[in-house]
């Protein structure tokens, strides 16, 4: 298999890099806007461009890339970069990632770890996005456009990396993230707070994962009761204390949806007790079963844990993320995450009546963009989204924001990138999210639906505003 990024070079060289400072300068050089967009565009996108943005979803970025390869930033940077370990002996690959030559020469000899990992960063290199986020970063870089010219650039800046990521902030005006604290990479604290500092002035909220609570309980040799005391005393330090590695949290999320699909809330303590008492008998043999198998002896346990947070969250008024739509495989089942299957868990019925927990599922839906969009629109405490689908869908965002908007209120869409390892996925989402919703909201001006002044308080309600409202940021 040919280097994964060989032949990135020869047809990104041609693309120009920026010669202006002004971004919309910028835009009218680039052939998907020169000639092709009304007046219109570039009125609505320079004040757009200019507007605060919050992110409403997203993951603590480490120094731990502050210097990388081609081939690494593209396993990284790529959702299909997540299951690399598990196509070897559990432990193999992070060996051969982290040990010396003749560990790395040995491991590669027995596994033939170096073509896997070959092939499989060749085709992340060929796709589009990857391809477009290379022109994107020579013309902030300043340096050539070609991949391997980035990372080099990139490389050079990560000499002072956190000033790096800070640039990135500022220059798509991040003003506030939502920070779920759940997936750290094993980091911890003082790791967390490194990055909240390094990104000031970008005011940093944090949300809890009820998946961090169970993985400190479940292992535990303890009863039923026990483990339901313990974790509710968890659950109200992380609410109402510093439960959250030294901090209160905002907002809850909840992973359930791709363990076990439809989400049914469950009260009933027994079949919770039955559950845990199944858990704990067969827990070692877990990471031996098979998913759906190993999901289903806890089920009933986490139903229960969920409906319970739910129960608090709604006594305070605090929104409940719930992971929809996309999915790391090989970690979670794909086929779990339909949007229509969180209805149970928007309605919470109880005494025949709804009652309205603030719910957003997560990512867009996507790529069952549609279905999200529907649930916002049928149950006005249900809201939508944005992440993973921005930026990873790039020029499309068009369409998809257009698509998002017909069904959705104006004030229940929440901007998001999912930001995860590397720091880019924040500048990306920014900009491209930005361009995007300008473009689609520029349409609706042209077409007589929304007036000029419309269009822009769209975009603030989507960018910032919407989100310091569901989570009641007064103080910001």
């Amino acid at each position: 298999m040919n280097n994964p990024v060989a032949e990135m070079s020869s047809d990104l060289a041609a693309s120009p890099a920026k010669t202006t400072s002004s971004t919309s300068l910028y835009l009218r050089h680039l052939p998907l806007f020169r000639g092709r967009q009304d007046p219109e565009f570039f009125k609505i996108f320079d004040v757009v461009n200019a507007l605060p943005l919050d992110d409403a979803h997203c993951h603590l970025v480490t120094d731990r890339d502050a210097i990388t390869t081609p081939q690494r930033y593209l396993e990284r940077i790529s959702l299909a970069g997540y299951p690399f370990p598990n196509y070897f002996p559990a432990g193999i690959y992070n060996r051969w990632l982290t040990g010396d030559e003749a560990t790395r020469h040995d491991l590669d000899k027995t596994y033939g770890i170096q073509a896997k990992v070959d092939e499989m960063t060749y085709h992340l290199s060929q796709s589009i996005f990857i391809k477009f986020l290379t022109k994107e970063l020579a013309q902030f870089l300043n340096c050539e456009p070609t991949f391997e010219a980035v990372i080099e650039a990139r490389n050079d800046r990560g000499r002072d990396y956190w000033s790096y990521v800070n640039a990135l902030f500022r220059d798509v005006n991040l003003e506030n993230i939502m920070l779920d604290t759940g997936y750290h990479e094993s980091c911890g604290r003082p790791a967390i707070e490194k990055f909240e500092e390094a990104i000031l002035p970008c005011r940093t909220h944090r949300i809890a994962r009820i998946e961090e609570i169970q993985r400190e309980l479940f292992s535990m040799e303890i009863s039923f009761d026990e483990f339901e005391g313990l974790y509710f005393e968890r659950l109200l330090d992380i609410m109402d204390g510093t439960g959250n590695l030294g901090k209160k949290s905002v907002g809850m999320k909840s992973y359930l949806l791709p363990y076990i699909g439809l989400i049914e809330p469950l009260y009933d303590r027994t079949l919770a007790a039955k559950s845990w008492n199944a858990m704990r008998k067969s827990y070692a043999e877990l990471p031996f079963m098979e998913r759906q198998a190993a999901f289903n002896v806890s089920k009933d346990l986490r139903r229960y844990t969920f409906t319970m947070t739910l129960e608090e969250c709604l006594k305070r008024d605090m929104p409940m993320q719930i992971h929809t739509g996309d999915g790391e495989a090989p970690e979670v089942i794909l086929r779990n995450q339909d949007p229509f299957y969180l209805e149970e868990v928007v309605r919470f019925d109880k005494d025949n009546m709804m009652r309205m927990p603030k719910i957003i599922p997560l990512h867009a839906g996507y790529p069952s963009v549609g279905k999200a969009a529907w649930l916002s629109h049928l149950y006005p405490n249900c809201y939508f989204e944005l992440s993973i689908m921005t930026p990873f869908v790039h020029q499309s965002l068009y369409e998809r924001y257009k698509q998002v908007m017909e069904a959705v209120p104006l004030s229940k869409i929440l901007f998001a990138s999912d930001n995860y390892h590397v720091p880019e996925l924040f500048w990306l989402a920014g900009r491209w999210g930005k361009r995007y919703l300008a473009k689609a909201l520029t349409d609706y001006v042209v077409g007589g639906s929304l007036a000029f002044d419309e269009a822009i308080e769209a975009a603030r309600m989507v960018l910032h505003k919407n989100n310091r409202a569901v989570y009641n940021l007064s103080d910001v």
